[in-house]
């Protein structure tokens, strides 16, 4: 299992912004793992097994294949060995004429702080590239999630990891490194699944000095404030945070007068509390749930089953022979278009499967609202964009 900092790359957009969640994930038990995590584990082992192995691409099993990883079992399908060829044929494009080249290693930032921080200060990266004749090191990350469109532009995991690559390297591979790149390849999300942002080797290190080091100090400190944000999402610890409860309680207190809000900023902080309470609330739920699996009695509650789904207990083609003796095709068969969004997702993946994209699909779509829901006005920015700890 690879081991994981409380100061690590992964959970960096989070405690960057929120330093006193590291002293609390230091004594609140952690809420365990989702099954999005342990999916995007296995897709890193297949990777890693992939190019040590010399491999380029990997096929899909014959039969079901189920793999148990960090409590969950997880199903190889079509999809799953798609976004892993995704990765794997851009390290193949990326790596050729490399000068160095590895995959799934440690490097550590404690060289770049005075004194030894609070606690060793590393991470895992997926892959590193380093070509000289262009003076680039390339920093590449693989997201399996499809939640979130993951952005590399100023991406605090990513900006980690090229710290410590280049502290890695030999000292005069180092001194002719100009450029870092920063990429994301996240097949399974939607878009464009390889995307890069690429940022002088000087500003690497103004970010280290001026980001890292300081909010590194910063969660050292018995006062380390709380500070609720979108990080919280992946926090590990957000069903124990006492200013998430503090939130939820403020919202269960909070009453409009009889005549709608005329302070919009008023509205905008309530649905903001409102956000935040709604996380902390399902969180603790999950918590709950996970205590309640393993035992641990909590008075007044329990867990009670969900409504049943049934299927078929026979694979697919055994039952399809057996219905077809007394009935017609068109009832037991449906074949319909798939829809745009699927279309995307299976040809992108490859580049030739793009250009069709490109060139033949995409002027085929539109795009059309049903209606409107809230949501934030902005663009989603960095730091909203963190993802699960463990991938």
């Amino acid at each position: 299992m690879t081991e994981h900092s409380l100061l690590g790359a992964s959970s960096a957009s989070r405690w960057l912004n929120c330093p006193g969640s590291f002293k609390l994930s230091q004594t609140a038990p952690h809420r365990p793992s989702s099954i999005y995590a342990a999916t995007g584990t296995l897709a890193h082992e297949y990777i890693q097994g992939a190019v040590l192995g010399g491999e380029t691409q990997v096929d899909l099993p014959k039969g079901p294949v189920i793999f148990a990883r960090e409590g969950h079992s997880i199903e190889v399908d079509q999809d799953f060995i798609d976004g892993v060829n995704v990765m794997l044929e851009y390290l193949k494009h990326q790596a050729a004429g490399h000068d160095w080249f590895k995959v799934e290693f440690r490097v550590d930032l404690d060289s770049y702080f005075t004194s030894p921080p609070v606690v060793p200060v590393f991470g895992t990266v997926d892959a590193g590239i380093l070509q000289l004749w262009n003076n680039e090191l390339e920093v590449i990350d693989y997201k399996n999630g499809s939640g979130i469109a993951v952005s590399p532009i100023e991406n605090a995991q990513l900006l980690f990891y090229a710290a410590g690559v280049l502290a890695q390297i030999q000292p005069d591979w180092r001194r002719r490194v100009r450029k870092i790149k920063l990429t994301i390849v996240q097949p399974n999300a939607g878009g464009a699944p390889i995307r890069s942002w690429e940022i002088d080797v000087l500003d690497l290190l103004l970010w280290v000095d001026g980001v890292l080091v300081p909010g590194v100090g910063a969660c050292a400190q018995d006062n380390a404030p709380l500070n609720p944000g979108p990080w919280c999402r992946f926090c590990p610890v957000s069903h124990a945070c006492p200013r998430l409860m503090q939130d939820a309680v403020a919202m269960a207190k909070h009453e409009f007068n009889d005549d709608p809000p005329q302070e919009t900023d008023e509205l905008g902080k309530a649905l903001d509390a409102a956000e935040r309470a709604e996380l902390w609330i399902e969180r603790i739920r999950e918590f709950a749930v996970n205590q309640l699996e393993h035992q641990v009695r909590i008075p007044g509650w329990g867990l009670v089953p969900t409504r049943p789904t049934r299927k078929w207990t026979l694979p697919d083609d055994d039952i399809a022979n057996e219905l077809c003796t007394t009935l017609d095709g068109g009832d037991v068969f449906e074949t319909r278009l798939r829809s745009p969004a699927q279309m995307e997702k299976r040809l992108t993946r490859t580049s030739v499967g793009r250009k069709v994209w490109d060139q033949v699909v995409a002027p085929l779509v539109e795009a059309r609202s049903s209606g409107v829901k809230l949501g934030r006005d902005h663009h989603t920015t960095a730091a909203e964009e963190a993802w699960d700890e463990t991938t």
